[in-house]
This record gives C-alpha cells, sequence and structure tokens, in this order.
C-alpha cells in the first residue's frame, strides 16, 4: 500500500509539473511553482525528485513513452499495397496531430522547452528521434519490399525528412488558434507530398 501511494504521488507531482513546465516555461518555473500546483511542501517534494532538472527529465521521459506508443501503434509490414499504405500514414498521422491537440502541453514541453536545457536530455531528444526515424523506416521497408515504394528509396534519410516535417506540423497545430483547421491543412499538405510530390502534373 505504501508503495502504491508513493507512485500515485509521484505521478500527481509529473503531471502538474507538465502543466507548470508547460505554462511557465523551463526556466522561470521553480520547484516551489511545482510543490503548490500538486498541494505539497518542499520537503514533501524532495523525496521524490532531488531538484527542478530531475523532475522535468522525468515529465520528458513520460512525454517521449506516450508518443513512442503513439508512433508504435501499427504495424509496419501491415500495408500489401500504396492505398493501404497511404490510408495507413492518414490514421498515424491524424492520431498524432489529434493527441497532441488533445494535450497541447505535449507539444510544448517536447519542442519548445526541452532542446537545450542539458547535455544529457539533448542526447535522450536524438535517441528518441533515432527511434522515431527506425519506426517509421521499418515502413518504408515495407513499401520497397512489397514494390509499391520506389526500390532505391533511401528509407533511412526519408524517415528522418517525414518524421521532421510531421512533427513541425504538430508544433504548429499546438499553437494554432483553430486546430481543426491547423490539422487538415497540415495532414493534407504531408500526404500530398508524399504521396504526389510538388511538381505540376505532366500530359
Amino acid at each position: 500500500m505504501p508503495r502504491t501511494r508513493s507512485e500515485a504521488k509521484r505521478k500527481a507531482i509529473l503531471k502538474a509539473a507538465a502543466k507548470v513546465f508547460a505554462q511557465q516555461g523551463y526556466h522561470p518555473a521553480t520547484v516551489a511553482d511545482l510543490a503548490d500546483e500538486v498541494g505539497m511542501g518542499l520537503g514533501t517534494f524532495y523525496r521524490y525528485f532531488k531538484n527542478k532538472l530531475d523532475v522535468f527529465h522525468a515529465v520528458i521521459d513520460e512525454v517521449l513513452l506516450e508518443v513512442s506508443q503513439m508512433v508504435a501503434s501499427e504495424q509496419p509490414t501491415e500495408s500489401r499495397s500504396l492505398s493501404e499504405y497511404r490510408a495507413q500514414v492518414e490514421r498515424l498521422g491524424m492520431g498524432l496531430f489529434r493527441a497532441f491537440d488533445q494535450n497541447r502541453q505535449l507539444a510544448r514541453l517536447l519542442f519548445t522547452e526541452a532542446p537545450g536545457i542539458d547535455a544529457e536530455l539533448n542526447t535522450k531528444l536524438r535517441e528518441a528521434m533515432v527511434l522515431f526515424g527506425q519506426l517509421t523506416q521499418a515502413y518504408l521497408e515495407n513499401g520497397v519490399a512489397r514494390g509499391f515504394l520506389r526500390a532505391d528509396l533511401d528509407t533511412e534519410t526519408t524517415a528522418l525528412a517525414v518524421n521532421a516535417t510531421i512533427f513541425e506540423g504538430v508544433r504548429q497545430v499546438a499553437i494554432a488558434q483553430d486546430a481543426e483547421a491547423g490539422r487538415q491543412r497540415w495532414s493534407k499538405a504531408v500526404i500530398e507530398m508524399m504521396f504526389s510530390g510538388i511538381a505540376a502534373p505532366t500530359h
């Protein structure tokens, strides 16, 4: 029972910290702000986390876990044709946009607050982006293997480029006043760029 209470209190601190960091920013926020948000004394807070940086790392770990679960929600080998792959990309993309829209704190924490805080966190973010790239690469390699994507496709670099475009869309939608319009616009642009390109059709 004590362990259950302890874990519940830790989760409450992380939830409160995510809110405070997203609203105030990492640097302006203080440990006192975090403790006040969760309704506990500083002494109790320090029993769970060493300092502000320690709790911020834990918050980002939670964010990265949530994003990785979203990205890995489907099987890369599921698509057997280009139309099936396009539908899969649309599902994944819209799911990611909706998830970030429902919790806009995630986008602010991941793309605005976390970069540059410290070297360890920068490494953690780079490693996460490599992992997300590998997941996207698996989808592309499935398409190459089944013949509905180009045989000469540089799947590793293309995966990183696709992810960078999607994550920028997520960041933009998270700060947009009309999130639904932004989500539809970005989703359409990414899909069209991936499957139709930007060149004018030839006759």
